[in-house]
């Protein structure tokens, strides 16, 4: 993985796994249409509680999604993903960067990639089909 990167195109605050399940099929962040998605759901709650704030989101996106204005719950917001390609892995985090608190691009792997592999077996295939053997 690359050295992180502010993200393009993405909202200001977290999403929810129902806004994170409609980047299936979609190209907007992806060369090649994602086939699965899959989303972090450990790393502790302090790591979680230090983006979202104590009591959720709020502290950080004012309670709603990034992108519809719904109300997030902490349980449902997603702040970290990958979206698989068939060429390539690219991986996605909301958190601190260069810039602040936002969307950081980590690169792609090739889909080959054993790390990547690796990497998604503490992740949760969220929505569409992989190619990983499991």
């Amino acid at each position: 993985m690359d050295q992180p990167t502010p993200a393009e195109g993405w909202p200001d605050g977290p999403l929810t796994e129902e806004e994170v399940r409609d980047l299936l099929g979609g190209t907007d962040h992806t060369d090649d249409p994602v086939r699965a998605v899959w989303v972090f759901d450990g790393g502790g709650e302090g790591a979680r509680e230090a983006i979202l704030g104590d009591d959720g989101p709020e502290d950080v996106a004012e309670g709603t999604s990034a992108s519809n204005g719904r109300p997030v719950d902490a349980d449902d917001a997603v702040i970290d993903l990958v979206l698989e390609t068939t060429d390539e892995y690219r991986m996605f985090s909301y958190t601190y960067g260069r810039t602040g608190l936002g969307w950081q691009d980590y690169g792609s792997e090739p889909a080959e990639s054993e790390t990547m592999a690796d990497t998604l077996e503490s992740y949760r295939l969220l929505v569409g089909e992989t190619e990983l053997k499991g």
